[in-house]
């Protein structure tokens, strides 16, 4: 008791300041008269506006958290989307396979890639899951719904490797459409290839459709290839090349077919 008397008769001021503070607060509380209700306004008023920034940096941050949650959402239902649609593609991709193998009078072996790039000695080739236990042979084309992609070169127990048509050194017998117009194509240059040495009195549109010609031990006749989409007369000699467009996106493949007995 004498210690908290001794440390009140030190910090007196201090003591005396803060109940005066205290006093007066409870005074303006519960007085009612005119002077004490406008010094309570006054002081109503100052706190207010003392208190307004951190209120309004209070606020700023409940919305920036807000945004920020719903852009964490957004971004959350743009990936949901972003999947619905692949799975709708992929559903709509399969189907389109399913009826193609159904409508093909050829026996075809469906397929999948497991690797592109994958030999050392071709420019373009791809790997898929398929080979010699499943009646896969060397030589065998190599399809998607849309037309011819390439052929098997190097066939194991349960995996092959295709030479794909976009292959420098790939070679492909050609009919064009309708006026039975034939010849080779070669890879140009991205989906671009070439047909060269047709006749230049044969009668050839852009449009026109190219097929395989059947004049080949490997690929047989009528499978798609593409579209003629350019046309251009050799100089000095009595042919001309065509620019073909093949149907296929050579480097979006995942699913195709093997013909293993045309």
């Amino acid at each position: 008791m004498r210690i908290l008397y001794l440390i009140l008769l030190k910090r007196k001021d201090i003591f005396t300041l803060v109940l005066s503070i205290i006093f007066s607060l409870l005074m303006l509380s519960n007085g009612e008269s005119d002077n004490v209700r406008l010094l309570r306004s006054k002081a109503n008023r100052f706190f207010t506006i003392f208190y307004s920034p951190i209120t309004w940096i209070r606020s700023m941050a409940l919305i920036e958290e807000e945004a920020a949650l719903l852009r964490e959402k957004n971004l959350q239902l743009s990936f949901q989307v972003e999947s619905m649609r692949y799975l709708l593609e992929e559903n709509n991709r399969l189907e389109e396979l399913l009826d193609f193998q159904r409508e093909s009078k050829m026996t075809i072996l469906p397929a999948r890639v497991i690797k592109m790039g994958t030999s050392p000695y071709l420019s373009s080739s791809l790997s898929i899951d398929v080979g010699l236990e499943s009646g896969v042979e060397e030589n065998n084309p190599v399809i998607t719904p849309k037309g011819i992609i390439g052929k098997t070169t190097i066939v194991g127990d349960n995996a092959a490797i295709v030479q794909l048509i976009n292959d420098v050194n790939f070679r492909l017998s050609v009919r064009i459409k309708p006026s039975g117009s034939t010849g080779i194509l070669r890879w140009l240059d991205g989906d671009l290839y070439l047909i060269k040495e047709v006749q230049k009195n044969a009668n050839v549109d852009i449009g026109n459709k190219v097929v395989t010609s059947g004049f080949s031990d490997i690929f047989p006749n009528d499978l798609p290839v593409g579209e003629v989409v350019n046309i251009t007369d050799e100089r000095g000699r009595f042919q001309k090349s065509v620019v073909v467009q093949i149907n296929e996106n050579i480097g979006s493949i995942i699913n195709l077919f093997v013909i293993v007995d045309q």
